[in-house]
């Protein structure tokens, strides 16, 4: 058993400390160049593609292959770490019962697989907060380590390509000697949760995933009287805060990650509230009452608002409409009006879709303002990226989803406004 423990330490030092810092940094920044094909997948996808690096660099697949096997073998799944903080009474559950059931999206065109193999009926697992003592968060992304040297899987999304790719993104920073400097010199924190993790700079899975963990976090406050700290993402963008504002978090309440290391002598660990590709939808009930609760505090009381909105992503990188203003001017036919998400506030955003009852939107972040509305029907248009986040979403609120499959231009998309037209008829039809 000392033998198993010495040996982890040694392995979490070589490789998370000293090694791979140096190696994966030194490849990253001589030996791989990016090209526009990474670039793009970056942009495209949440979990980068590594059979780009593999092709200029073959032995990279060998290099990566021990990182992965060393984290596959020190980990602490979701089941561990339930019935290890059972044992010891540091388990706070929420007990009950969600069902969602999707229904099939209505298109004109053929639905991918990514739609229906998400179809029919889904029961979701209560959800916990698990205290866990002696943590230490390392790296950029707050990556959690027991004493024992054991990852907490639960701190990188409860997902083993989500801890890969956020242990390759944290060792290609660099060394640091804040990684070897000695614990009693670390920031020591004594009660936290943390809300920093691959994903969480990006806004829909602040929305979804880190705002909705906070309904189990208040029911460990209301159980035990303490009130853990909240560390966030370093640098926050002024959206980020003011989602915290509209739930009721102050500047006191919260702490930015210092990007590196940090000792927490008690870490409150929040189960996520999506599964199998589904969000939980009680906890984005809870999330929408407790910010429209807060949002006149915030909003613009002259914003003009319209019931049937289309959402523009001109100022995006990717994904906008190459005949944007055809498609507005089909649209303003049947009475809807287009908005840039970008020039709101998260709080005017808010209030724009609380009112909402019918969308039209390019696959992309402003859709997630969805779980803000009531009774929508919500048409979804994608080009090169299909993703089946929004539907799952818009389904599991009740809402009525059709989609729209276009002719992408590399990573922007064609409108056949004909097409448009005929689907905004139909779901407008269905609705009456």
């Amino acid at each position: 058993m000392k033998m198993n423990k010495a040996w982890r330490y040694l392995q979490e030092l070589l490789i998370f400390r000293l090694i791979y810092p140096v190696l994966l940094q030194y490849i990253n920044n001589h030996l791989i160049t990016l090209t526009d094909e990474m670039e793009k997948d970056k942009r495209e996808n949440n979990i980068p593609i590594l059979e780009y690096e593999y092709q200029q660099l073959p032995f990279l697949k060998f290099i990566y292959s021990v990182l992965f096997n060393y984290l596959h073998n020190n980990l602490i799944t979701r089941a561990n770490l339930l019935e290890q903080c059972q044992a010891e009474n540091n388990l706070y559950q929420l007990k009950y019962e969600e069902i969602v059931q999707l229904k099939p999206a209505i298109s004109y065109q053929k639905i991918p697989a990514a739609f229906t193999d998400r179809q029919g009926k889904f029961e979701f697992t209560n959800p916990f907060a698990a205290v866990v003592k002696n943590v230490e968060l390392l790296g950029i992304y707050g990556i959690g380590f027991t004493e024992d040297k054991n990852i907490i899987l639960e701190t990188a999304l409860d997902r083993v390509d989500c801890l890969e790719h956020t242990a390759i993104s944290t060792l290609r920073e660099g060394f640091s000697f804040q990684y070897i400097t000695p614990v009693g010199n670390l920031d020591n924190i004594d009660l936290a949760c943390s809300l920093v993790n691959y994903w969480s700079h990006l806004y829909a899975h602040w929305i979804y995933e880190a705002l909705t963990r906070l309904e189990v976090l208040e029911y460990y406050v209301q159980k035990t009287g303490k009130k853990p700290i909240l560390i966030i993402d370093k640098n926050p963008p002024p959206w980020k805060i003011r989602t915290l504002e509209l739930m009721g978090y102050g500047a006191e309440d919260y702490i930015e990650w210092n990007g590196y290391r940090a000792n927490v002598n008690e870490l409150v660990v929040c189960s996520k509230r999506r599964e199998g590709g589904r969000i939980s939808i009680k906890a984005c009930h809870w999330v929408r009452e407790r910010i429209l609760s807060n949002v006149e505090r915030y909003a613009n009381p002259n914003l003009p608002l319209n019931p049937k909105i289309f959402i523009s992503r001109r100022k995006a990188n990717a994904r906008r409409i190459l005949n944007e203003e055809e498609v507005i001017n089909t649209l303003a036919k049947r009475d809807f009006v287009p908005y840039i998400i970008e020039d709101l506030d998260f709080a005017d955003q808010v209030k724009l879709f609380a009112q909402a009852k019918f969308i039209v939107a390019p696959h992309g972040g402003g859709v997630t303002n969805i779980i803000f509305a009531e009774n929508l029907t919500l048409i979804e248009l994608f080009g090169q990226k299909i993703s089946h986040f929004y539907y799952t979403v818009a389904q599991g609120l009740g809402f009525d989803y059709g989609c729209m499959f276009c002719e992408a231009k590399n990573e922007d998309i064609m409108i056949d406004c004909g097409e448009l037209t005929r689907i905004v008829d139909k779901m407008t039809k269905i609705r009456i």
